[in-house]
C-alpha cells in the first residue's frame, strides 16, 4: 500500500507540476522580503506586505506562498521544527516565521520583542548545521539575515505594523539574496534530517539513506506492547530518504484539501489517476466521490472501476486514516435499473390534492445512498438539504440531531460502516437480509414510536410508508445466498389478494406469512377504533413486542374485547378475517414475519375496502 502512495504521488507531481501549490493559502499576518546590501544592511523597506482575507490587493501571494513552502517544517505539529522553545515555525536559515503571540508567552524569557529575539541564535545555527553543512559563504549570507532579523522586528514593532495583525497571526521573514535553488537545497536537507521517524535506525545504502517512515507512523519504542517483536530492532520496514520525501507531499496534499475523499489509488493506471485529480481540482466547488465517477463514467462510458485502494481520511490537527482498503471491482451503475414499487400508495400533496407518488427508479449506485440510505436513516446518516450533500460514515454524530432518537442514533452506529463497503467498494456481502429486516424493523420502530395518527391508521404516514416500499421493494438484493426467491412486492399484492377473499368468506390463512398479514390488516383497523384524542402509531408497540403468534392472538383477543361495541359497520368482512387470524394454529416465531404484519398494517385495509365494494355492489 505504502509503495502505491508514493508511486502515485510521483507520477502525479510530474504530471501536474504546479499540483504542490494547489488550496494552498498564504498564512495571514505580516510578510516581509528582506534584501541585504553589500554591507550586509536591510535595505528594502517597501516589502512589507500584511495579507489578511480583507486586504489581498497589490500583494505578490504566489511569490510568498513559495517562500513559504519552501521553509515549511514536517507535518502539522511542532516535533520536527528547528527551534526547541517551538514558538518558530519556519524551518530554513533563510526564513524566519512565528506568531504575534509570542510576544506574550509567559513562558518565554525577556519582554515583548525580546522573547523571540532570545530565540534567534539557537534557531538559526541549528537551521546552518542542518541545511547548509560546510558552505561557508551561504553561512554568513545567514548570519547577516538573523542579525537584521532583530533590526527588521524592532522596526514593525516602531511603525505600528505589528499592532495591525491578530495575536494569532504570523510574522515571517525571508531573505531575498537567496535563489530558489538555494531556498530549495536547504529545505531538502531539513527534510532529509526530520522526515524519518529517529535517526537512530537509519542505513546508508550506495549512498542513499534508508530509515524509519515518520507517516502516519509512532516509534512506538516507549511502548513495548505496540513494538514489531519479531522485526530486527523492533522496527517494520525501512524506506528510502526520497520515499520519505514523497510520503511527506502526499500528507501536504492530503492538508492542501487538493485530493478527494475517499481518494480512490488505481494501479498502474497513471492517466485515469490524474484525470480524477483533475476532475476535482478543475470546479469552483470541489467534487464529492460521487459526481466524479458519474463525470468519469460518462466520459469514458464505462460501468465499474477495478483494482484500486480507496483511503477515507480526515483533517484534524493532523491527517487521520478513517479507512484503507483494498477494492478489486467497484460497480457503479446496476446491471438492470433497480425499482422502488409505490406498493403502499405513498401520496404527494399538489394543488390541495394529494397525488399518488410514481415508482423510483435507481441507476447507479449512488442513486440507491441518495434514496434508499437516506430515508431508511432519517436523513442522519446521508443528509441532504438544499442540495448539499453530505455523508455521516466516519464522522462523530451528536444524538441530539438524530431524527429518531436512541433508536435510530444506534442503528446508525451498527450499520453505517456496512453501508459504506456496500456503496463505496462494492462488498454486496456487507449486507445481508438478516441485517436489513433488522435495520428496516428498526427504522421504523423510530417513526412508531414518536408520530401520530392522522385519519385512518393505513391512510397516511409517508415515512414509515416510503421505508415499507424500500424494505419490499429491494430485499432481494441482499440475497447472497444465489438462491431464487419470490420478489417480495409480488408477494404484498398477493397477500392483499388473498386477504380480501378471505374477508368475504371465500378463502383462508394457508401460510405464517398470511397470518402476519391478516393480523396487521386486524391490529390497524382495531386502533382506529381507539377513542383517544392523541392516538399514537406506538399504540402498535404491545403488538410488536410479541415473540409468538400466539401471544399476538392473545393480545389481538383482548383488543376486540375493549372494542366490541365499535365493531359494527364492517362487523361481516371483520368477523370473517379476525377469525382466521385468531384460529390459525400455526404458533410459529413472530418477529421473522414482522415484515408481514407491518405490511398488513400499512396496506390499503381490506375490511374498509369490502364495505365500499359491497356498496357499489347495491347500486
Amino acid at each position: 500500500m505504502i509503495r502505491e502512495i508514493i508511486n502515485f504521488t510521483e507520477n502525479l507531481i510530474e504530471d501536474i507540476p504546479e499540483i504542490m501549490q494547489y488550496g494552498v493559502e498564504l498564512s495571514q499576518g505580516i510578510h516581509v522580503v528582506v534584501e541585504l546590501n553589500n554591507e550586509e544592511n536591510w535595505v528594502n523597506k517597501d516589502e512589507i506586505y500584511v495579507y489578511s482575507a480583507k486586504n489581498k490587493e497589490n500583494i505578490p501571494i504566489s511569490e510568498l506562498v513559495q517562500y513559504e513552502q519552501m521553509g515549511s517544517r514536517v507535518g502539522t505539529t511542532m516535533n520536527k521544527v528547528l527551534d526547541k522553545k517551538k514558538q518558530i515555525f519556519s524551518c530554513s536559515p533563510y526564513i524566519l516565521s512565528f506568531k504575534k503571540k509570542s510576544f506574550t508567552n509567559d513562558k518565554l524569557d525577556g519582554c515583548g520583542k525580546e522573547k523571540i529575539i532570545k530565540l534567534l541564535d539557537d534557531y538559526f545555527e541549528n537551521a546552518r548545521n542542518i541545511c547548509l553543512q560546510d558552505d561557508e559563504q551561504l553561512k554568513r549570507l545567514s548570519i547577516a539575515f538573523k542579525v537584521q532579523c532583530v533590526e527588521v522586528i524592532s522596526y514593525l514593532q516602531e511603525q505600528k505594523i505589528i499592532d495591525e495583525i491578530k495575536d494569532d497571526d504570523y510574522i515571517s521573514l525571508y531573505l531575498k539574496n537567496a535563489t530558489k535553488e538555494q531556498y530549495i537545497i536547504a529545505h531538502d536537507a531539513y527534510l532529509k534530517e526530520k522526515l524519518f521517524n529517529s535517526n537512530d535506525y537509519n542505513k546508508t545504502v550506495n549512498e542513499q539513506i534508508f530509515g524509519l517512515s515518520g507517516f502516519l507512523n509512532g516509534l512506538n519504542s516507549k511502548k513495548p506492547f505496540l513494538e514489531h517483536k519479531t522485526s530486527a530492532n523492533n522496527i517494520n520496514v525501512r524506506i528510502s530518504s526520497k520515499d520519505a520525501k514523497l510520503l511527506n507531499d502526499f500528507e501536504t496534499l492530503l492538508n492542501n484539501n487538493v485530493l478527494p475523499n475517499p481518494l480512490p489509488i488505481i494501479i498502474d493506471k497513471r492517466e485515469l489517476n490524474q484525470e480524477i485529480i483533475n476532475l476535482f481540482n478543475g470546479s469552483e466547488d470541489r467534487l464529492s466521490f460521487r459526481e466524479i465517477l458519474s463525470q468519469l463514467f460518462s466520459g469514458r462510458n464505462i460501468s465499474h472501476l477495478s483494482d484500486f485502494y480507496l483511503i477515507n481520511y480526515v483533517k484534524r490537527k493532523s491527517i487521520i486514516l478513517n479507512d484503507v482498503d483494498f477494492v478489486p471491482l467497484l460497480r457503479y451503475r446496476f446491471d438492470t435499473p433497480l425499482i422502488i414499487s409505490n406498493i403502499f400508495k405513498t401520496t404527494t400533496k399538489h394543488d390541495d390534492t394529494f397525488k399518488i407518488d410514481s415508482s423510483i427508479e435507481m441507476i447507479d449506485i449512488f442513486d440507491f445512498e441518495r434514496i434508499v440510505v437516506k430515508i431508511i436513516f432519517n436523513n442522519s446518516l446521508v443528509r441532504i438539504k438544499d442540495d448539499k450533500y453530505l455523508t455521516k460514515y466516519f464522522d462523530d454524530i451528536d444524538p441530539t440531531y438524530v431524527s429518531g432518537g436512541d433508536i435510530m442514533y444506534l442503528l446508525i452506529m451498527k450499520y453505517r460502516k456496512a453501508f459504506y463497503d456496500y456503496i463505496y467498494k462494492s462488498k454486496t456481502n456487507a449486507i445481508t437480509c438478516l441485517m436489513f429486516d433488522d435495520i428496516m424493523i428498526q427504522s421504523i420502530l423510530s417513526n412508531i414510536k414518536k408520530d401520530e395518527v392522522s385519519g385512518l391508521f393505513f391512510s397516511w404516514n409517508k415515512s414509515i410508508k416510503e421505508k415499507l416500499n424500500i424494505w419490499f421493494s429491494i430485499y432481494n438484493l441482499f440475497n447472497n445466498n444465489f438462491k431464487q426467491e419470490e420478489k417480495m412486492v409480488s408477494k404484498v399484492t398477493n397477500l392483499i389478494l388473498k386477504m380480501s377473499d378471505i374477508a368475504l368468506g371465500e378463502d383462508h390463512i394457508e401460510s405464517p406469512e398470511e397470518f402476519a398479514f391478516g393480523a396487521g390488516q386486524i391490529a390497524s383497523y382495531l386502533i382506529d377504533q381507539s377513542v383517544a384524542s392523541d392516538k399514537k402509531y406506538s399504540l402498535l408497540e404491545p403488538y410488536l413486542q410479541k415473540h409468538k403468534s400466539g401471544q399476538l392472538q392473545d393480545a389481538i383477543a383482548q383488543t376486540i374485547t375493549i372494542y366490541k361495541h365499535e365493531i359494527s359497520t364492517y362487523k361481516g368482512a371483520f368477523h370473517k378475517l379476525s377469525s382466521e387470524v385468531l384460529t390459525y394454529d400455526g404458533n410459529v416465531e413472530f418477529k421473522p414475519l414482522l415484515k408481514y404484519f407491518l405490511a398488513g398494517c400499512f396496506s390499503n385495509n381490506v375490511i374498509y375496502s369490502k364495505k365500499d365494494k359491497n356498496n357499489s355492489n347495491n347500486q
